[in-house]
């Protein structure tokens, strides 16, 4: 009789929320590509360039096709990440600079296309801002599959990849998470990978639980072995137990339950046991995005996330003209309920776009509101393409990262400026727009008094005030631990933001991954939030939750968590008294 393999638990940093269930499956990363080297003469120098402009179209015409796969899979924001493939191989340094690299280099084409490509490559990488060390991999991924339809090899392909698999690597390549099913890949777990990649982005997107940071030689001898991943805590279960893949097992079956009954039930309007009214508007990235908003039922767009617009453009050449038509679309699209369009909000996590130098600290240097007050023609820009679709919609401008009153009012008078440009121009624009701030640093909170006296609405966004409140950056594995949302200080602040709303009479709302988190929820609403907004896929989940709760409970639960010392004392309470009515599985894919 065989020994029962013993239960291994690994801890990485979680990437992508949900539970996972399969078997451990390697798959290969880049492979440096072996190309043989050979001269050609100058009549097969044209043949040459006709054989990389082929290997281009069909490299397109592979993208496309996993454009359309990813449609009809619902995974909008991967469909969004394979455009920007698309468009990198328009881009004149994959075409006219490419070619005459060809006929100037007197090789065969996948000698001097390799050739490029590894100098670029040696020049992207010297950059240390974490954003654009990310983007390296789209390159890489993208040189990758010209150079497969080039000189066709031999080489895993998805179909080859068997049902159930939990798949890990060395780093995730964009298009090979993209091409993959549900039905055959339940997870990913890595070495290499951070929260901004484009590997990530498509996990969410198409639900997937996804953890970093773990070596994969510590699993390379378990291949084929039973895997559980949990999203949320970064735990990687190997071998795991009867009692423990039961609890798992439970735990996803209740969230499916609970997702369909979201779904299918849910209407609009939602409220507690005892009629308190509570609005969830969604998160929104990109224009196919738009699509969810009827099917999960949201109230509104909370959040329009506009720079995602602008991904694989250089920021300075996203005209007004290309705004306005994509802010159309969005209005359009809204039909009417309340869109909320967050300013450009660069810099940070979201790349280092500084046009003046290389910042040591990009998350404390020139960002959010910083950035657009730096380089108004930019922000005058998007300023004026808001204002000409204000009338197609209930539109309203919120404005990022916002540390001091005087961001908001030299916002506001831009704001102004611009309004009276365009109709002298002719232009007919509401006359009334509202403008929020984010409240996502202390001084915003220390001083949101003053700056709700100036503005229509605010907004909480919890990463960021987490982050700068705690001095932990989310995405670091090293100081993960420390990051953590419920922690008293946290709480105080959002009391405090809520209830000075309240006095100045106009409305707030909380944003992040707190209002995906369904324990969160009884709290939140307790401490007085009554708007929240989070990813599409989460609103069925939170709403079926908001609709077993009872305000009378929820005030008196606020006041003892305020009274508590650390977050995990908080969420024991929170366990406590809500275990019963929320499923783990639901609080660890928040």
């Amino acid at each position: 009789m065989t020994d029962t393999p013993e239960e291994i638990i690994i801890q990485g940093a979680p990437i992508s929320g949900g539970i996972a269930i399969g078997n451990l499956f390697f798959l290969e990363g880049f492979q440096e590509e072996v190309v043989p080297e050979l001269s050609i003469s100058a009549k097969e120098v044209e043949k040459e360039v006709g054989r990389y402009r082929r290997a281009v179209h069909s490299s397109r015409e592979d993208l496309h096709d996993l454009q359309s796969f990813l449609a009809k899979e619902g995974s909008s924001e991967a469909v969004s990440i394979i455009d920007t493939h698309i468009q990198m191989l328009e881009d004149p340094f994959m075409t006219t600079f490419m070619e005459k690299k060809i006929r100037q280099g007197m090789k065969n084409t996948e000698t001097v296309f390799r050739s490029v490509m590894v100098e670029y490559e040696k020049e992207f990488s010297k950059v240390k801002d974490n954003f654009f060390k990310q983007r390296l991999l789209d390159v890489k991924d993208l040189s990758q599959r010209i150079l497969r339809n080039l000189h066709p090899r031999k080489a895993i392909k998805t179909e080859d990849i068997p049902d159930n698999s939990v798949i890990f690597t060395k780093e995730l390549v964009p298009s090979s998470i993209a091409e993959v099913s549900k039905r055959q890949v339940k997870g990913f777990i890595t070495e290499i990978g951070g929260n901004t990649s484009h590997a990530a982005l498509i996990a969410r997107s198409k639900g997937i639980p996804y953890v970093v940071n773990v070596p994969i030689d510590t699993l390379y001898t378990y291949k084929g072995s039973l895997v559980i991943i949990d999203g949320k805590s970064g735990i990687i279960i190997i071998n795991p137990s009867k009692a423990t893949l039961e609890k798992y097992r439970q735990a996803q079956k209740l969230s499916e339950v609970l997702k369909t009954k979201g779904v299918e039930e849910n209407k609009q309007a939602i409220r507690t046991k005892d009629g308190t009214k509570v609005t969830v508007f969604a998160n929104i990235e990109n224009l196919s995005d738009l699509d969810l908003l009827s099917s999960y039922k949201a109230e509104g767009i909370g959040l329009f996330r506009s720079e995602f617009l602008f991904f694989g453009k250089e920021l300075e050449t996203f005209s007004e003209e290309d705004q306005f038509v994509l802010y159309q679309q969005v209005m359009e699209k809204a039909k009417g309920m309340p869109v909320i369009f967050r300013a450009f909000d660069v810099g940070g996590d979201k790349g280092n776009v500084n046009l003046y130098e290389e910042e040591p600290n990009p998350a404390l240097g020139c960002r959010g509101i910083r950035f657009l007050l730096r380089n108004k023609e930019i922000f005058v820009q998007q300023l004026r393409a808001l204002l000409r679709v204000s009338l197609d919609g209930d539109l309203r401008i919120l404005l990022p990262m916002i540390s001091d009153i005087n961001e908001l009012l030299e916002a506001k008078e831009l704001l102004q400026e611009a309004a009276q440009q365009l109709r002298s121009e002719g232009h007919e624009i509401a006359d009334e727009i509202p403008i929020g701030c984010m409240v996502e640093v202390p001084s915003a909170v220390m001083t949101c008094d003053h700056i709700a006296s100036a503005c229509d609405f605010l907004s909480i966004g919890t990463n960021d005030l987490t982050q700068y409140t705690l001095a932990a950056d989310r995405a670091t594995q090293d100081v993960h631990s420390f990051y953590k949302p419920s922690h008293p200080s946290i709480l105080r602040m959002i009391k405090r933001v809520v209830e000075t709303c309240k006095e100045e009479g106009i409305p707030v709302s909380l944003c992040g991954e707190m209002a995906s988190n369904p324990l969160m929820i009884p709290l939140l609403l307790g401490l007085g939030v009554r708007k929240l907004s989070c990813a599409s896929r989460y609103i069925p989940q939170i709403k079926s939750v908001i609709t077993e709760l009872s305000m009378d409970k929820l005030e008196t639960l606020a006041e003892k968590v305020l009274a508590l010392r650390t977050a995990e004392e908080v969420e024991a309470v929170l366990k406590y008294a809500y275990g019963d009515l929320i499923s783990e599985e639901l609080v660890e894919e928040a």
